[in-house]
């Protein structure tokens, strides 16, 4: 138990760290003229929130999770159809490919550094969200 505490105790400050990056974030975003600049603040704010929000989850799950379970072998009480959720996760997979085709077709297009950048951004994040999916498909569905 002593340790849940302390995990918890180390989640709640990462939250308040990522609480004072948002609030700096959105006002050194306020100081700066350049648009590439903004842009990039605001991708920086926006994954201090989504940051913020899954260590506030994690708190909440770990309240349910069994001490000797890891996350992957815990399940919620909820009613999953599986069949439905493979589907949905398969359409996820196609509509990612799409994006990850259209930003590669705009980095093609594009001479101003500032897009590129951003584009290059988004392109990692929706590769690591291909990754992420692939990841949960492989461990909902094992074959035991």
């Amino acid at each position: 138990m002593a340790q849940e505490s302390k995990l918890v105790q180390l989640i709640k400050q990462q939250i308040n760290v990522e609480r004072e990056h948002i609030k700096h974030l959105r006002e050194l975003r306020k100081k700066v003229g350049i648009a590439a600049a903004r842009l990039l603040l605001l991708e920086m704010r926006l994954d201090s929130e989504k940051h913020a929000a899954i260590l506030a989850e994690m708190i909440e799950i770990l309240k349910e999770v069994h001490p000797e379970k890891f996350l992957w072998e815990h399940e919620l009480e909820e009613y999953v159809d599986e069949t439905l959720l493979r589907r949905e996760f398969e359409e996820h997979v196609k509509k990612e490919s799409g994006v990850l085709a259209q930003l590669k077709e705009e980095l093609k297009h594009t001479k101003d550094e500032g897009l590129k950048l951003l584009f290059q951004n988004i392109e990692e994040d929706e590769k690591k969200h291909h990754r992420l999916t692939q990841t949960l498909v492989n461990n909902l569905y094992k074959i035991d």
